[in-house]
């Protein structure tokens, strides 16, 4: 995306108010201490352990590590992960 065309969706997304996880895709990640994440706007799963969860997002990949961890729900662009979670990793895609 061009810096004019960024420039232009930024202006949008500001003008009209938009909620910018939505406006850009980005997942969103809902915490609750370390036993609980809910992440919004993922893609597909690419691996599921145990111990590790990695996750494709429309912005790159996204990594869960913990114990114990288990889906307990996923739907649509929305899941729910349950475990003792230990770390959370972005990278870029």
């Amino acid at each position: 995306m061009g810096k004019r065309t960024r420039r232009l969706k930024e202006s949008m997304v500001s003008s009209l108010e938009i909620p910018q996880d939505l406006a850009y895709s980005e997942p969103l990640l809902t915490v609750v201490g370390q036993r609980e994440i809910c992440v919004e706007n993922y893609r597909s799963i690419l691996e599921y352990t145990p111990c590790r969860l990695q996750l494709l997002t429309k912005r790159g990949r996204l990594a869960v590590e913990g114990e114990a961890l288990q889906i307990l729900y996923y739907r649509g662009e929305e899941m729910k992960i349950g475990g003792r979670i230990r770390r959370i990793l972005f990278e870029d895609g």
